[in-house]
């Protein structure tokens, strides 16, 4: 073979591993980058739509414990459910005790705009609408607030990642949730949220709250993650638990009942049907 030959020989040869080391380093890198990361804003948006079911009925105990060894107990209803304009309305009302019986609550979840809220009170027979301000502010003497009973709108918060963290034995995301104006933060009272969503599943698994100073206040703890809705692929949250950690006061919901139900009558969830129960 000629020299010249050699080196066309020699040059080919080196095309053709340049080719496979570089189709080897490609296959290489989608095997371990080709699922993408979703930005914290997916993330948070894949986490608020798991938490919008097509409809659901529950029963619910609050235990309201005041840093002392003191016990409140209530016992709630619930019905929800998902309409085609993407608004979830959502009622609740209390069954017990006697105090507090015949009170209740109903929720718009809208898609694009703040939600609505109100709140009837048996002993007054009206309801009364809460304003923005009152978001906030604890929910019948809990230490769960009016707000932390509703989905609340994306564009509330802009999202940052914070890496990556194992929160409650799963494997989270941990994402920075800041007021994205002056009325939200008025709201919030603080300067944001840190929250943790698994990856598995996209549900939250633990949310603190900032104050002003950037110091944790108060977190929500989530619990007993159970597939409701197979065909759907929806999670429910049926344990929470809001802790106040500068009062030492604490709030835990349980769903005792559970039945995911996409044909909850409209009509429960209307203002007429809380002051007509």
């Amino acid at each position: 073979m000629s020299r010249n030959n050699n080196y066309h020989y020699l040059f080919n040869t080196m095309k053709i591993n340049y080719l496979m080391i570089a189709t080897g380093l490609l296959g290489f890198g989608l095997g371990c980058f080709g699922q993408v990361t979703p930005s914290a804003r997916e993330v948070m948006e894949r986490s608020r739509d798991q938490a919008k079911l097509s409809g659901l009925e529950s029963k619910t105990t609050l235990e309201i414990f005041d840093g002392k060894g003191n016990k409140r107990v209530r016992e709630t209803t619930m019905a929800s459910r998902l309409f085609s304009d993407g608004t979830e309305k959502r009622v609740i009302v209390f069954l017990a005790p006697a105090d507090v019986k015949g009170t209740g609550m109903l929720i718009f979840d809208y898609p694009d705009k703040p939600d609505d809220m109100w709140i009837y009170l048996p002993t007054l027979r009206k309801s009364r609408k809460i304003v923005s301000t009152e978001k906030g502010k604890s929910f019948m003497g809990s230490e769960f607030s009016n707000a932390d009973l509703a989905v609340g709108g994306i564009d509330d918060f802009t999202y940052q990642f914070e890496g990556s963290e194992v929160m409650d034995g799963v494997d989270c995301w941990k994402i920075r949730m800041t007021p994205a104006n002056a009325t939200i933060a008025a709201e919030e009272g603080g300067t944001g949220r840190i929250t943790w969503v698994a990856k598995k599943d996209y549900m939250p698994r633990r949310t603190e709250f900032l104050d002003k100073s950037g110091k944790v206040y108060k977190e929500l703890i989530f619990g007993g993650i159970k597939l409701i809705d197979p065909k759907g692929g929806k999670y429910f949250v049926t344990h929470m638990e809001a802790r106040n950690l500068k009062s030492g006061r604490y709030s835990i919901m349980n769903m005792d009942q559970v039945a995911f139900n996409p044909s909850v009558k409209e009509e429960y969830l209307t203002l007429s049907f809380l002051e007509n129960q």
